[in-house]
């Protein structure tokens, strides 16, 4: 995601003093958590360009068991929703693209962020926000469904969470999806933004729900769940969700866990971060977009998210619980 710099820098400098009203529960226990020694555990070369983009992890066990993982990556100049598959949670093998055709509504020339899930009638689901153009990045809420996880996928006509006004706020773009279910209703959280990258001064979190599969989304509102900037919700259990988001601490960027039984809280978030950015290499620039997975079998969690140098590109790292 070549313009995380810009998105992190814009939305760490205000974020809390504009996303909402209800402060977090603070929670003063941190985990600790150990890095990868094979980090980056994934990475994909432009050759042409000599610069890698993989980046936006969204990774979960299909329902054989198999790891697999969708991410933003390169094809053909344009973002786009790509596909790997691990045979360990830091051993992955490049697949193939899913999304990288334009839609019909013209606007996703652009895909990043994407979250998967199955849908209750078998469909595979992929949620992601598209846009157009990289400098106004009017980015919009779309989704794909296909029989099989490899596609080919089926893109819907027009965005399900299109910019306009939502929550009573004027939402100018959109970023950063999560999608889960609970109590028999999908629940999404995602931010929006009120105006482009480089004149925004105010973002908020917002939440919607859907009774049809996730086809259209209504009861948008201001929600408490922690993904700014940029992460992701991932369902543990009936009633018990994890967020994790990035945000600065003592000048570094650091990534921040938190746990709620809804998910659009209360939140209980720990008071220190569970990683702090420290590879002077892989982390240079970035720590961004996290998300936890969650071993089905052993409850084990593992913390993917990108890690950058601008000048070089975006890869794919991991941490684990000590």
């Amino acid at each position: 995601m070549r313009l995380g710099s810009i998105l992190l820098i814009l939305i760490i400098g205000f974020f809390f003093a504009t996303c909402g009203d209800e402060e977090p529960t603070i929670i003063d226990v941190s985990s600790e958590w150990n890095r990868s020694n094979l980090n980056p555990v994934f990475r994909d070369l432009i050759p042409e360009e000599n610069y890698e983009v993989a980046s936006d992890p969204h990774v979960f066990y299909d329902e054989n068991g198999s790891l697999k993982m969708i991410y933003s990556g390169d094809m053909d100049g344009h973002t786009s929703i790509k596909l790997a598959n691990g045979t360990s949670p830091s051993n992955w093998e490049k697949d193939q693209a899913l999304l990288y055709e334009v839609g019909s509504s013209g606007r996703d020339i652009h895909k990043e962020t994407a979250f998967y899930r199955k849908s209750s009638s078998g469909k595979h689901q992929i949620y992601y926000i598209g846009y157009s153009n990289v400098e106004t990045y009017q980015s919009e809420v779309y989704m794909a469904e296909a029989d099989q996880l490899t596609g080919p996928y089926t893109q819907m006509e027009l965005p399900v969470v299109p910019r306009g006004t939502l929550a009573n706020k004027d939402v100018y773009l959109i970023t950063s999806p999560s999608i889960v279910e609970h109590e028999d209703k999908l629940f999404m959280c995602f931010l929006g933004w009120n105006d482009s990258p480089g004149e925004v001064t105010e973002i908020w979190v917002i939440g919607a729900t859907s009774t049809d599969d996730g086809h259209s989304w209504t009861d948008f509102q201001i929600v408490d769940t922690r993904i700014g900037a940029e992460g992701q919700v991932t369902k543990v259990k009936e009633n018990e969700f994890v967020a994790v988001r990035t945000s600065t601490y003592q000048d570094k960027e650091a990534i921040f866990y938190a746990t709620a039984s809804h998910p659009f809280g209360p939140w209980n978030e720990q008071s220190e971060p569970i990683l702090i950015q420290q590879n002077p290499v892989f982390e240079k620039d970035e720590v961004i977009a996290p998300q936890i997975t969650i071993d089905p079998d052993t409850g084990e969690e593992y913390l993917y998210y990108t890690g950058a140098d601008h000048q070089a590109g975006w890869w794919i790292m991991l941490a684990t619980k000590k």
